[in-house]
């Protein structure tokens, strides 16, 4: 009876064991090594950027209309629009006689582009000489008339009349400048450099009331949608990265303005962003308006310093460490930051060029496997925003012991 008790707590004691290591509680293999994964401090270029997409325009285009000066902006030239440069509303009819240009034409400051003749306008300048001689000679009655008045009442009278005439004058005269500054407006010439875009008249035809030709400039910008995480790290006169992949160019540019409001969204996603835009150095000749383009503006940046991957800091502001392998195992080693990114991080001070740090962990269970391309690894602690991976050399492997 004794023997078989024994019996019974050995297989117990035998059972519980086999149980305990298949549910995992000890390790099956406690061989098994930790793998770390290390980059080598380098010297870099550091930078933070802001990324987004947006469409090219020109940074200018002109409306041409006959007897207007050019209007800036897509707004065709009107009569409303001829008061604000000057002059009146426009008079008559103007019948094209000549269209010399043509939509994809590139054009130089001064060139003719079209011209027309106004038979009404130039019946209306005869008239409107003829008013301006009557308005003289009332002007002149008027002035003797006061210069021999003798009486008080005679002299506030004449005094009227003498203003009403020099009033007179005046319109008459501005009347007939303006008619005659709408005359020398019958050939359109181009205000700058550019291409053009729309030609709306022909040979023998009346010209629209709008605008006949359409110009834009030969410069360019483009206009992205910043979103109100980044937008305070933007700043008037920031470098930019222009990419516009459909002609395979890769330009540049400066941020010129920045939108004091929130841009209106069409999403659901009720994500708040702010229109930036940045004017574009040296466009080529194939860039056109409308071409969707990346940009990239960089925010900060700290060129050719030391520099180590951000998945190599660890800690809080003010308390990072990295992780260096001595004789294979890690050690904190403290470390004074700069410019910190989602991807590089500047090394004050605390390691040299070419010291290995510890930028992830992997558990192995046969030594000798590598990996590269490490991206990351969980438990490490980056303080960064943005950026793109522009230094550090190649992920290296070291095996614990």
């Amino acid at each position: 009876m004794k023997l078989k008790v024994v019996a019974i707590v050995v297989l117990l004691v035998v059972g519980g064991a086999a149980l305990v290591v298949g549910t995992g509680v000890l390790p099956r293999n406690t061989s098994a090594a930790t793998t770390y994964l290390t980059a080598a401090a380098s010297v870099a270029d550091v930078s933070d950027d802001v990324a987004a997409t947006g469409s090219i325009a020109a940074s200018t285009s002109w409306s041409l209309a006959f007897g207007s000066a050019p209007t800036v902006g897509d707004a065709a030239a009107s009569s409303s629009s001829s008061s604000s440069n000057g002059s009146s509303t426009p008079t008559g009819t103007w019948l094209v006689a000549e269209v010399k240009a043509k939509v994809g034409d590139a054009v130089t400051p001064g060139e003719v582009l079209a011209s027309a003749t106004n038979t009404e306008l130039q019946q209306s300048i005869t008239a409107a000489k003829n008013d301006l001689k009557a308005a003289n000679i009332q002007l002149l009655t008027a002035q003797d008339a006061f210069d021999n008045a003798t009486t008080t009442d005679a002299l506030r009278q004449t005094r009227t009349q003498l203003l009403n005439a020099q009033n007179g004058y005046a319109t008459a005269k501005q009347s007939l400048r303006d008619l005659q500054d709408q005359a020398s407006r019958d050939a359109l010439k181009a205000p700058a450099a550019g291409v053009v875009t729309a030609v709306n008249i022909t040979n023998g035809t009346d010209a629209p009331s709008g605008a006949a030709v359409t110009i834009d400039a030969a410069t360019y910008e483009v206009t992205a949608d910043v979103v109100e995480s980044d937008i305070s790290s933007i700043k008037i006169g920031q470098d930019a990265d222009v990419t516009v992949d459909s002609i395979g160019a890769d330009l540049t540019g400066k941020v010129t303005s920045i939108a004091p409001t929130a841009a209106s969204s069409s999403s659901s996603t009720s994500v708040v962003s702010y229109a930036v835009t940045i004017d574009v150095a040296s466009p080529p000749k194939t860039l056109r308006s409308g071409m969707t383009s990346n940009i990239t503006i960089t925010t900060a940046s700290a060129p050719q310093v030391l520099s180590v991957p951000a998945a190599a800091i660890r800690g809080t502001n003010g308390n990072y460490s990295v992780l260096v392998l001595v004789n294979g195992t890690p050690q904190a080693q403290p470390v004074q930051v700069g410019l910190m990114t989602s991807s590089l991080v500047e090394i004050k001070s605390g390691l040299n060029e070419g010291d290995e740090v510890v930028i992830g962990t992997s558990s192995q269970q046969r030594n000798g496997t590598t990996t590269n391309g490490f991206g990351g690894a969980g438990g490490f602690n980056v303080g960064g925003g943005g950026g793109n991976f522009r230094g550090g050399g190649p992920t290296t492997i070291v095996e614990g012991k």
